[in-house]
């Protein structure tokens, strides 16, 4: 089941506005506490162009030492990646942030996945263009999915999108 409420939690109302300050958008952060270490994974995307190294540098240097400062002695292990290719999508929220991106959910309804490009998500449901049911070559120009029928939801790729300039 997709998660809801990620927005929520104290770690991303912390940093999500201090990297938007430098154009980059939270998609999500995780910690993890080990004994004498904690491990913080954090997700991030840009606006209108694919996330490089420096991006992923600076959110670096802006966050491990002020998490560094509020651990004490604890060690940090800090990532800070992009979505990839094969995300598995854990919230609600990233549908948002995925808008033109493809996915594949899997539909409780027709029991198998679906996969699409997401051309809008509201707080119930995504709407996909271009869908393709399981294995089915039959296109579906625009299905809407209600978030309590995707069991799993992953983002996705097909060689055939960019042949069209996707």
């Amino acid at each position: 089941m997709l998660g809801t409420g990620i927005q929520n939690t104290s770690l991303f109302a912390e940093y999500a506005p201090l990297l938007e300050a430098l154009g980059i958008t939270l998609v999500d952060i995780s910690r993890v506490d080990r004994g004498f270490s904690v491990g913080v994974h954090i997700t991030i995307m840009t606006k209108g162009r694919e996330v490089d190294v420096s991006d992923c540098s600076k959110v670096y240097k802006l966050v491990y030492p002020r998490m560094e400062l509020q651990l004490d002695e604890r060690d940090l292990e800090l990532e800070v990646s992009t979505p990839g290719l094969q995300r598995t999508i854990r919230d609600v929220y990233e549908f948002t942030l995925l808008e033109g991106k493809r996915v594949r959910v899997y539909d409780t309804e027709h029991g198998d996945w679906v996969s699409g490009l997401i051309t809008t998500s509201d707080d119930s449901s995504v709407t996909l263009s271009t869908a393709y049911i399981g294995d089915s070559q039959d296109l579906i120009e625009t299905m809407v999915v209600p978030f309590a029928r995707i069991q799993k939801a992953k983002l996705d790729y097909r060689w055939e999108d960019d042949s069209h300039g996707n």
